[in-house]
């Protein structure tokens, strides 16, 4: 039997029926010994040694901060990209094709850890990664561009998740926490120096060296897990594992985010919200999402996504409120920088500057807060918090006037980045204390905490950001252009406007003419903000109802640490 909490009782959870031949080991007292077990998924977790943590820690973060540096470095250099191969307004794909393909192979690559070990899948992802840069490099067209980033959104998508697997199954639940947040720094510490990397090369040398500079921290992240990963191998035969497989399932989730994301991203950009080019993806996916709980629920052995972990109420708070942390971390990295630089006037490099404080104080914010929870055994303290801190702070952004002092747009940033680094870490801990380990890398790759804002590869996280960007983009250009309708521009100034509103200070000499203008974009986001204050409360009441405490204390922890002692006296003797 399962034990009601995920660290907790029996190393074993038995799935399946006695009829197939499947093989598991079961560690005994010594972890030296295995017996078979029918019908079971082998139990990876493996404590060991603070000190044998410091190389697997930093194994996994340096897996991690290489896939945020790809994604970051090439988003910089997408003009650079257009002139040299075109594409034109769908050079934006170039961003987009990794995307789909990272979010829609989340919940398969958590799966697949499960059945073929963290280390086979690490591995076969770091090898889609490289072939997929190495192919960027080396692209001479832009739909090659195009498949090569696709592919590489594969393994850049589920190295970061695996990653974060293999730290929640080698440390203990309550110090989890600590690593998991210093783990998310990585991610802000991407973002800060990933488009100041690309940027330089896409200047001084070729976009290309972008692609082709993640091979040493890859190669040395490749080393280290295989020299200094103790991860406990999956024994069964191949033909096994792939029954094991759910092939329906996944061919159902990929179809079905593949074409809502694709329909969520075309919507009010490249399509209006009616076309069939929307409406078409748009219901297929959805019919397909549905078809796809259906199936899991009913038919496959090992589904994907088990349905039963929904019966605890932290894991449906935490989709929900992950949901809404995507839609929010999303539309603030893409919109604030760009609301500085129209509403104020300040020049990109001031834009980032300021957005680098939101950044910073996220960092600081989401390794502090895993250390407390190492301190103090308690999570659900620092989520509501972080929740009401970051609500506070999108309220005070909707206040913003001509006037604000940058002191004030500091200070809301560094409100906003708080609340962003008090709910990532510990909701991750909290959903994963509610699932048996069975389901631990599931839930993981479910819920994960790399944001795409400080991108998440989150399924869940992912498809909320494409949301919140779908839906804020539109209602932007809405109400800007409907603001547009009202001033006597000439017509070429006016749809260069509505393609670039940035523009607004390059093409406009008159004040008044600009003060509307402007006026009509500071509209825009005020309705925006006001939408992200009311989700960011609406996501404390989630948390408040739903994120209960559970102990971070399990009964066997101390059992497991004592067999990582000897397993390591064993192996010096």
């Amino acid at each position: 039997m399962a034990t009601p909490h995920g660290d907790s009782g029996q190393r074993v959870q038995i799935a399946g029926d006695d009829r197939d031949p499947e093989k598991t080991e079961v560690p005994t007292s010594n972890d030296t010994q295995t017996t078979s077990i029918p019908g079971a998924l082998t139990d990876q977790t493996n404590y060991v040694p603070r000190r044998k943590i410091i190389s697997i820690f930093l194994s996994c973060a340096t897996i991690g901060l290489t896939a945020y540096l790809d994604e970051t470095m090439i988003a910089v250099a997408l003009p650079h990209i257009s002139s040299e191969l075109g594409g034109g307004n769908q050079i934006a794909w170039v961003a987009t094709s990794y995307f789909i393909t990272s979010t829609s192979f989340q919940l398969v690559c958590g799966r697949l850890s499960d059945i073929w070990s963290r280390k086979t899948v690490l591995f076969v992802l770091m090898f889609i990664f490289s072939v997929g840069n190495l192919g960027s490099a080396f692209s001479n067209t832009f739909v090659q561009l195009l498949v090569f980033r696709a592919i590489a959104g594969i393994g850049g998508g589920g190295m970061p998740t695996i990653g974060q697997v293999i730290v929640s199954d080698t440390v203990s639940l309550r110090e989890r926490g600590k690593y998991q947040g210093i783990l998310g720094s990585s991610v802000a510490l991407a973002y800060g120096i990933g488009p100041v990397i690309g940027g330089a090369f896409a200047e001084e040398t070729t976009w290309r060296w972008i692609s082709v500079s993640c091979y040493p921290s890859l190669r040395f992240s490749a080393v280290c897990c295989y020299f200094f990963m103790p991860l406990k191998p999956v024994d069964s035969d191949w033909q096994v594992k792939l029954r094991r497989i759910d092939f329906m399932g996944s061919f159902l989730v990929l179809g079905s985010s593949t074409l809502i994301v694709m329909a969520l991203t075309w919507g009010g950009a490249s399509y209006p919200w009616n076309d069939v080019h929307v409406v078409a993806p748009l219901c297929i996916g959805v019919g397909l999402a549905v078809t796809f709980i259906l199936w899991e629920g009913f038919f496959p052995k090992y589904p994907l996504l088990p349905l039963y972990i929904f019966r605890q109420r932290i894991v449906i708070g935490a989709a929900i409120t992950h949901f809404i942390n995507g839609y929010l971390t999303m539309v603030q990295v893409f919109y604030i920088p760009a609301f500085y630089q129209l509403a104020y006037g300040y020049s990109p490099v001031k834009s980032a500057a300021l957005m680098l404080t939101l950044t910073v104080i996220q960092t600081i914010t989401s390794s502090l807060s895993g250390l407390v929870i190492s301190w103090t055994g308690r999570y659900r303290e620092m989520i509501l918090l972080g929740w009401v801190v970051w609500t506070i702070g999108l309220g005070l952004f909707s206040s913003l006037t001509p006037t604000s002092s940058l002191a004030k747009q500091v200070g809301y940033s560094l409100l906003t980045g708080f609340g962003v680094g008090q709910t990532l870490q510990p909701s991750l801990v909290a959903v994963q204390g509610a699932v048996d380990r069975k389901d631990m890398a599931v839930v993981t790759a479910m819920r994960s905490f790399k944001p795409m804002s400080f991108n998440g590869n989150s399924f869940v996280r992912n498809i909320g950001g494409t949301l919140g960007l779908a839906i804020s983009g539109t209602l932007l250009t809405n109400i800007f252009v409907s603001n547009l309708k009202n001033l006597d521009l000439d017509p070429e100034i006016h749809g260069k406007l509505v393609d670039d509103p940035l523009s607004a200070r390059k093409f406009i000499d008159e004040p008044n003419q600009l003060a509307a203008v402007v006026a009509g974009y500071r509209r825009g986001f005020w309705v925006i903000f006001i939408i992200m204050t009311a989700l960011a409360a609406a996501a404390f009441v989630f948390s408040l109802v739903l994120l209960t405490h559970s102990s971070l204390k399990r009964e066997d922890d101390e059992d497991l640490k004592r067999q990582a002692k000897e397993r390591l006296a064993s192996r010096k003797a």
